[in-house]
């Protein structure tokens, strides 16, 4: 897909290419209607000085919502690898790490906060930071859902210290998952070499030239974007001397 923007005296093609599907988009969106107001709820519960609206009528209005988007939460990925079971295995074999992404961790101060994306090993169609918060997304979603059914169905029929066990760890990953949400959310919204990425999960596409710089081995392939990167290197280093 292709588009000309105009300026006085100037035309600019971009090319569009597919980087999401739509079901990956939606899996996406839908993770984040039920994440926020699970969070919003799970603090009422949590906090001291929220503590009076978890009771009496509004205490139960709070319980009802946050399980109703429980249920959201936890089915969500569990149709999509109904639906689409080798769709979700490779997404999940995309997070999986290699050798370029302990450089990309070495040079992420740099990137994030400098701008040097030049010093980034070429990336796949996830880059090492979202890998990283694709597994904590999988991590926390499991231990949501693990001691959150103890903490809905358990109560009275397990021990009271495996009970409690299962609240604390319940709030700690709240509080991991609320961490990586805040950093994800900045880095969607306001951060200028990640603008891209909040356009591609809106709209599926994502432009050639973004891909060709920040997702090298997805866009180009593993070898070609190897050698890519060693050129650039290269030039890089001579040009200092």
């Amino acid at each position: 897909m292709n588009e000309q923007t105009q300026t006085p005296g100037h035309v600019f093609q971009i090319r569009w290419i597919p980087k999401y599907t739509f079901v990956e988009r939606l899996l996406h969106w839908v993770h984040t209607v039920s994440f926020v107001p699970l969070v919003a709820t799970g603090l009422v519960l949590y906090l001291d000085f929220l503590k009076p609206l978890a009771q009496g009528e509004a205490g139960e209005w709070m319980r009802f919502v946050h399980r109703l988007t429980a249920i959201l939460f936890i089915g969500e990925p569990v149709i999509y690898g109904i639906l689409q079971p080798r769709r979700l295995w490779m997404h999940i074999k995309e997070f999986g790490f290699e050798r370029d992404d302990i450089g990309w961790m070495k040079n992420a101060f740099g990137y994030y906060v400098l701008g040097r994306h030049t010093d980034m090993p070429p990336q796949g169609r996830f880059n090492t930071g979202e890998k990283m918060n694709g597994m904590v997304m999988i991590l926390t979603w499991a231990l949501f859902v693990g001691t959150g059914l103890i903490m809905w169905f358990g109560k009275g029929l397990v021990p009271a210290d495996i009970f409690r066990l299962m609240v604390m760890l319940h709030d700690l990953t709240m509080i991991a998952a609320v961490c990586m949400f805040i950093v994800h959310l900045y880095l969607a919204l306001a951060h200028p070499l990640m603008w891209a990425a909040l356009v591609s999960m809106r709209f599926g596409y994502t432009s050639a030239s973004y891909a060709a710089e920040h997702h090298a081995k997805w866009y180009y392939g593993p070898k070609r974007a190897k050698e890519l990167y060693e050129a650039k290197k290269k030039a890089a280093s001579s040009s200092k001397h």
